[in-house]
């Protein structure tokens, strides 16, 4: 309707100058809309129009068109008559009226606009009104203090006009909990659940909590909290239930203890914990718990741990000679090693000479960047005849190859059997028997030197496959 109204306006602006050719021509002024209660006073140039209904005005000063869009809102005076029965008072928007008669009040319309309302207002009656009450404890009503449940008749005379019978039912609940106290101790940190929200407790302290507030790190916060091992302190303040309680817990939040260590090994590292076995076959830099500690948390071993490949030795040379004669033996190892013979030597090569019996050899083979060390061992074999054609005729060892037994048959008893394995270590020995038990072996070939009783001494290569 004002867009409509401004545009009929201007258009009346545009035309006046053609309708009036000694004019000059004018320039437009547009005042904003205007509302205003009842009336409204209009400054044109020094002049005043008072208007009291809305429409759209205009006014020419000079070369000047002043156009006016105005809305008047009307004030409303109300006269209405109320009759209260059975009560003293009467309220009434923000007033109170305690005696009858004519009583005015002010309202303001939805436009801001002033209304004065009339009331003719008749108050009859006594009046009665009942108090429903639960209390915790105690109640005052009335300067006094009331301990016990009640029902109690109060006529209030304060009141002109009219008397006020008050009636006051009266439940007091005594509190149901006076005083709990715990000390809860964790590891680390502990968790409850608290308004709603998971509470972080990461040091030591204490939380005291009364009836409807809890006090934590300062702050007093709603009281209405549990954890997983309190769930019987859960006290919810409920129109059933009193509280005059201090409620007190202690935390005590310990910490793990952690040990640091540095170690090297060779192949692989054990760690003994109380609950398990850490077998550890690569470096690494891991925390293990491995038990725990005085005050209740976890006993943790952080370890920064190398693991070195020990070296693989082994021996190759002369294992079987005659009496008298001499052995060579060489060291082999895929690594860059010292070695240390048995006889003292530390060079690769060993020659020993003048061999009358049965020599055990080790060698010993070490990194000495990583530490790590394998040893090596061979039996040299002295007094081993050549078998020949006549010695195959008086000595037979069968089934060869064998799963698990061989008998063994000769011209003369059998005194001691010596069982050696591919590099010259002795695995076995029995004595007086023609039958031997390989089982207990691992598959490969052997050399079984028979020792007979006339002091003769044969050998004879087995192959064991089970």
């Amino acid at each position: 309707m004002m867009k409509k109204r401004l545009f009929f306006l201007l258009l009346a602006a545009l035309m006046m100058p053609m309708a009036m050719k000694a004019q000059p021509k004018l320039s437009v002024h547009i005042d904003t809309t205007v509302s205003a209660c009842n009336s409204f006073t209009w400054y044109v140039n020094g002049n005043t129009y008072t208007y009291v209904e809305s429409g759209a005005y205009t006014k020419i000063v000079g070369d000047t068109l002043y156009i006016l869009d105005l809305t008047i809102h009307p004030t409303y005076q109300i006269t209405v008559s109320e009759q209260q029965d059975g009560g003293c008072t009467f309220t009434w928007g923000d007033s109170v009226f305690t005696t009858p008669g004519t009583h005015t009040n002010h309202f303001h319309s939805i436009y801001g606009c002033d209304s004065l309302v009339t009331i003719n207002l008749a108050l009859t009656g006594t009046a009665s009104k009942v108090y429903d009450v639960t209390a915790c404890d105690s109640y005052t009503w009335k300067d006094t203090t009331l301990t016990e449940s009640t029902t109690l008749n109060l006529v209030d005379e304060s009141t002109p006009n009219c008397d006020s019978l008050l009636t006051l039912n009266l439940t007091i609940i005594p509190p149901t909990q006076k005083f709990g106290e715990d000390t809860i101790t964790a590891c680390n940190f502990y968790v409850y659940y608290f308004n709603g929200d998971n509470m972080l407790i990461e040091t030591s302290g204490t939380v005291i909590s009364t009836d409807d507030t809890v006090t934590y790190q300062g702050h007093q916060m709603p009281y209405s909290w549990t954890t997983a091992n309190l769930r019987n302190s859960y006290h919810p303040r409920t129109i059933s239930k009193c509280y005059d309680s201090v409620f007190v817990r202690h935390f005590i939040i310990n910490t793990d203890i952690t040990t640091y260590s540095t170690a090297k090994a060779c192949d692989q590292y054990i760690i003994n914990a109380t609950d398990t076995v850490y077998t550890l076959n690569h470096s690494t830099n891991k925390t293990f718990k491995i038990g725990r500690a005085a005050n209740g948390c976890d006993s943790l071993l952080s370890i920064n741990l190398t693991i070195n490949k020990s070296p693989e030795v082994s021996i190759e040379g002369d294992t079987r000679v005659t009496p008298g004669s001499s052995a060579t033996l060489t060291a082999h190892c895929n690594q860059n090693v010292a070695y240390k013979w048995s006889n003292g030597s530390t060079e690769e090569s060993i020659t020993l000479n003048n061999i009358q019996e049965n020599t055990d050899i080790s060698l010993i083979g070490k990194n000495n960047a990583s530490g790590c060390a394998d040893t090596a061992y061979v039996t040299i074999m002295a007094n081993v005849a050549i078998d020949d054609n006549a010695d195959s005729e008086l000595m037979s060892v069968y089934p060869n190859p064998t799963n698990a037994f061989v008998n063994i048959t000769a011209a003369q008893p059998v005194k001691n059997v010596a069982v050696f394995n591919a590099v010259g270590q002795q695995v076995m020995t029995v004595a007086d028997k023609n039958i031997v038990d390989l089982r207990n072996l691992n598959n490969g070939t052997y050399i079984v030197r028979i020792e007979l009783a006339n002091g003769a001494v044969h050998t004879r290569t087995v192959i064991l496959s089970k």
